[in-house]
């Protein structure tokens, strides 16, 4: 072995190479003790290109979302709400009343007056209200008059 002081210059160049990475020799009196410690300049040197490589990677110029906005409807043209059928309990609970836009209609005249009110209309769409103690037959009744009458789009509802 070499003593310290001619071991200095092999040490030195040893450092300058990088080959000593994880050492170092101190010696506190006659006992020489290795601690070992981190050399965070080769960690810090990979971080930083890591760093470079991922801002090169990344597009700079931010993009956005292609969409297109709705634009409003021309002020002429009126659209109309739903036609409105409301199916409620007749007298005594007895039978059903529907109501189409508001005029009382019979169950034999409930295709027809589908039919009139759907023909005035651009919107082809239906909105069924009826009592929630009304049978489930009475309601799919409506909605099948409703559909032969040429509704597009039939809505459901309660009243009350």
């Amino acid at each position: 072995m070499c003593s310290r002081d001619e071991c200095s210059p092999l040490l030195l160049n040893l450092v300058a190479w990088g080959a000593v990475m994880a050492f170092s020799a101190s010696s506190s009196g006659s006992s020489s003790v290795q601690q070992s410690e981190i050399n965070v300049t080769p960690l810090i040197d990979v971080l930083l290109v890591l760093l470079i490589i991922f801002m090169v990677i990344v597009p700079v110029t931010p993009r956005g979302l292609a969409s297109a906005v709705p634009q409003d409807a021309p002020a002429t043209e009126r659209t109309l709400p739903p036609l409105t059928v409301r199916v409620t309990a007749g007298p005594d609970r007895q039978g059903a009343v529907y109501a189409v836009d508001g005029r009382v209609v019979q169950r034999v005249g409930l295709g027809r007056a589908l039919e009139a009110a759907l023909a005035a209309r651009a919107n082809r769409s239906v909105w069924v209200e009826a009592n929630p103690g009304l049978s489930y037959r009475v309601v799919a009744e409506v909605v099948s008059e409703a559909k032969a009458a040429g509704a597009t789009a039939i809505g459901l509802g309660r009243i009350g």
